[in-house]
């Protein structure tokens, strides 16, 4: 699958389930309806990143922590936390809590790199992208836990 192809997705799907959502008035709290649109527009931006980009791996499965001292591990570190920022500005967005946020996170990215590995994609399935991931969705919620947060009176 190409990029654009999942972009393209993502647009529609977004779109869709904005009117609908809207039209139907579910769920209820417009926050819910929105954060399913820019959800399903977020998780095909992330499809799209992950299998319709070149990799540059060539190993099935990496378990080494990441090497700090190669400036495109560290790079590639950074653009995985960064592409889940999102997911956690959503998630908490929506609602949910902390652990929740943090375990979907996990989960998704665990899914991600399984995928990888069985669909033999020529990505390598990646213990540093877990980390990663689980991390950038953790501080996308931090930074909406932090932004509305209430001061005392």
């Amino acid at each position: 699958m190409s990029f654009s192809v999942a972009l393209s997705v993502g647009v529609l799907g977004c779109l869709a389930i904005a009117a609908v959502t809207f039209l139907l008035g579910r769920p209820q709290r417009r926050s819910h309806r929105v954060c399913a649109a820019l959800g399903w527009l977020w998780v095909a931006g992330v499809v799209g990143l992950t299998f319709g980009t070149r990799s540059g791996g060539g190993q099935a499965v990496n378990l080494m922590p990441l090497d700090a001292s190669n400036p495109a591990n560290t790079w590639d570190f950074f653009l995985n936390v960064l592409m889940f920022v999102p997911g956690g500005l959503l998630l908490a967005s929506a609602g949910t809590r902390l652990l929740a946020a943090g375990t979907y996170g996990f989960l998704g990215s665990l899914a991600i790199e399984v995928t990888q590995y069985l669909t033999s994609s020529g990505r390598t399935a990646d213990i540093n992208d877990l980390l990663a991931n689980t991390l950038g969705c953790l501080i996308g919620y931090a930074c909406v836990a932090a932004a509305t947060r209430r001061s005392p009176a």
